[in-house]
């Protein structure tokens, strides 16, 4: 579970799982929004709160920012949430684009985030033993069950330390010449097999960038419209990975159309807009 918080000028949303780090991303978004009430004169930096009548003043310009961050934080901190978890915001169920380099701290923040409170887990991914050799570490109990679908080679190989043997995990090997077609139906097999059951339902889709380098967007957008409707009907959570420093944002932003939720996920943050935020 996370903090939140929610702009009430823009929608800007911003999420972590330590007060101060929710806090130091709200008060530099809130200095955004009003950084034309600072201003420079007499050799000092002044400012002027505009949900009050409350001014200050610095010789030091860094201090005087500070201290105005601090004090428009203190007007907004009625409205930070504590114990919640991002798939709140989408009822709980739906599909939702992460944005961050696959190999990452914002990743795999993101990973443990979506993954721990799923029942049945199901992993569409190139490197399996890093994604599982991240759950044993940061999750306290394994999903009841946890089915891989991968086409690595030997998938198990990579892992040291973990008794896969303990762990409740199917692995499903796919051919490498395996079309899009042939992939969603896979991915709706094992939704059947599981949507019976009384347990949450969480997906993890590595491999969305590879799929954008190998596809046209064209079809790459039919793919994500009929797997997410897919996804959605098993009432599962989705979370499906790209990297925007790999991809135009024009390509993005035409994808981001067939998700409920869009967020970019820092090492200490996820963000749900376009500005980003600062660590």
């Amino acid at each position: 579970m996370v903090h939140r918080w929610r702009c009430r000028h823009c929608e800007f949303t911003v999420w972590a799982a330590s007060r101060s780090k929710i806090v130091d991303a709200v008060q530099s978004h809130l200095l955004d929004h009003h950084r034309d009430q600072l201003s420079k004169e007499d050799f000092r930096i002044h400012w002027t709160c505009p949900y009050c009548d409350r001014v200050g003043q610095n010789h030091e310009q860094s201090v005087g920012v500070q201290r105005f961050q601090e004090h428009l934080f203190e007007h907004v901190e009625p409205l930070l949430e504590p114990g919640v978890h991002i798939a709140d915001s989408v009822n709980g169920t739906g599909n939702i684009l992460v944005r961050s380099p696959l190999h990452s701290a914002g990743a795999n923040n993101a990973r443990v985030h979506f993954l721990a409170p799923g029942d049945i887990v199901l992993l569409v991914t190139t490197n399996p033993a890093e994604t599982i050799t991240l759950l044993d570490e940061e999750i306290g109990e394994w999903p009841a069950l946890t089915t891989i679908l991968t086409t690595k080679e030997d998938p198990l190989a990579d892992i040291s330390g973990i008794d896969v043997m303990n762990i409740p995990l199917e692995v499903v090997q796919l051919d490498r010449r395996l079309g899009l077609s042939d992939l969603g139906e896979t991915i709706s097999r094992v939704l059947q097999e599981q949507e019976t059951t009384n347990g949450k339902i969480t997906v993890e889709f590595d491999i969305l960038s590879e799929i954008i380098e190998k596809f046209d967007v064209q079809t790459v957008f039919k793919f994500l419209h009929v797997l997410t409707n897919r996804i959605k009907s098993a009432d599962a959570l989705s979370h499906f990975y790209v990297d925007p420093s790999r991809r135009s944002m024009s390509t993005i932003n035409v994808l981001d159309q067939l998700f409920d939720l869009s967020i970019t996920a820092h090492e200490h943050t996820f963000v749900a807009d376009n500005t980003g935020v600062n660590e």
